[in-house]
């Protein structure tokens, strides 16, 4: 989002599996996105970030229509919730546990195929926060599908659309560093899991 709107800011990368204590002391859920905003002014939770640098920006990422916005808002917190299950699903320490993690997932991907339109983005040519919510989840599977020698969207085309469309997005690429593909793949051969040992027996792509 600060990326499309152009906005001044400065990129800290965290490493998940080793946090900093100055990142735990600001980050009560020790997740990222954090923005801070000076040294005393801290917010965390990816969609009141966005709902923040909306209000502070007049960012165009939201709907001008109240109702619109807060339907924007409630997408942005379903692709939080997917999120969720992709940490249940790399956590999962049993089989059947990852297999409740996936179908979860798979049912909510099924929600976004049948809502899509024709696309590129979720509310059509317009790019929107709900488009920058769900960037970070789709990257994820450029990693774990190799791992799961699965493809969760083979069933999905809209959503196999719109996530190509969003892996091109230059804000999208610039989100992430360089070496996000293969730090990401270190950290679920990290997992003391189901799909951390599937990673451990795999060959990084």
């Amino acid at each position: 989002m600060l990326t499309e709107l152009d906005l001044e800011f400065e990129r800290v990368d965290i490493d998940l599996a080793q946090k900093p204590n100055w990142f735990l002391a600001i980050s009560p859920l020790g997740k990222v996105p954090v923005l801070a905003i000076n040294e005393t002014q801290v917010l965390f939770e990816s969609s009141v970030i966005s709902h923040y640098v909306h209000e502070v920006a007049n960012s165009p990422l939201f709907s001008s229509s109240t109702y619109e916005k807060h339907q924007q808002l409630a997408w942005a917190e379903f692709a939080s919730q997917v999120l969720a299950d992709i940490a249940r699903m790399y956590k999962a320490k049993t089989d059947a546990l990852l297999a409740a993690a996936i179908l979860d997932i798979e049912r909510k991907f099924q929600v976004l195929e049948d809502i899509l339109g024709p696309g590129p983005w979720f509310s059509g040519d317009r790019f929107s926060a709900v488009d920058a919510a769900f960037a970070p989840v789709f990257r994820y599977f450029y990693v774990i599908d190799p791992i799961l020698e699965r493809d969760l969207f083979a069933n999905s085309p809209a959503l196999q659309s719109w996530r190509r469309a969003l892996q091109k997005r230059p804000s999208v690429q610039a989100a992430v560093s360089e070496t996000y593909t293969r730090q990401l793949f270190i950290f679920l051969q990290g997992q003391e899991s189901v799909l951390g040992e599937k990673a451990k027996n795999h060959s990084f792509i």
